[in-house]
């Protein structure tokens, strides 16, 4: 994933960081904050702070067992729907010392998701300026909803294409999707919707004989 670094965006980052490190008073913290802006943008322009929807679901069913999920929307966001094993950490609670200082004790592997990709490098810059390592879930859940629980079907597939496409919905399946999601929200502040069981059409009554 390439995401072009401009000095404003860097600029925004580097303040909002700077803002919660000055909620961690000197002689107080467990955590010591290292940051260098061009070691972060280098990092985001890699790629090396993300992971693909579909790496992720093979830990998440290989049982990884050292990997944790966080997404970071709201409570409403996550009861609609999430991804399997994640816990919710909104991001206004995310960058609390409290949290920071509780959560990160324990190596682990820490992937954040929000529903597309802003707020959660926004959590990865704070969490990597904290000392922790962690992923970003490229498209965040809306590229999961897309790729993972909806694989996409074309009408005319080669072999290796079909091969592709069944082993893709029983993954969809595995996390109790019937590969039916049809639209994806597109943005941060929208998250596509998860599946909703199908509305049996009703019968129409018959006329009585009497």
């Amino acid at each position: 994933m390439k995401i072009k670094i401009t000095g404003k965006l860097l600029a925004a980052y580097t303040a909002m960081i700077l803002a919660v490190i000055m909620l961690f008073l000197p002689g107080s913290d467990t955590r010591k904050f290292s940051f260098k802006p061009e070691d972060l943008a280098a990092a985001i322009a890699s790629g090396d702070d993300a992971i693909t929807a579909s790496t992720l679901s093979e830990w998440i069913i290989q049982g990884k067992s050292d990997l944790m999920i966080i997404d970071i929307r709201s409570e409403e966001d996550f009861s609609k729907g999430a991804i399997k094993n994640a816990v919710n950490i909104p991001l206004q609670k995310l960058l609390k010392k409290e949290t920071l200082n509780s959560e990160f004790n324990v190596p682990k592997t820490v992937v954040l998701y929000s529903n597309g990709n802003s707020h959660a490098h926004q959590a990865w810059l704070v969490l990597k300026s904290a000392g922790v390592d962690a992923l970003v879930l490229q498209g965040g859940y809306n590229s999961w909803v897309e790729t993972i629980l909806n694989p996409s079907k074309t009408v005319a597939m080669e072999d290796d294409e079909v091969l592709k496409y069944n082993a893709a919905l029983s993954v969809a399946k595995f996390f109790g999707s019937a590969g039916e999601i049809k639209e994806s929200a597109g943005s941060d502040n929208k998250s596509t919707p998860a599946n909703k069981p199908a509305v049996q059409p009703k019968k129409k009554k018959l006329a009585g004989c009497g």
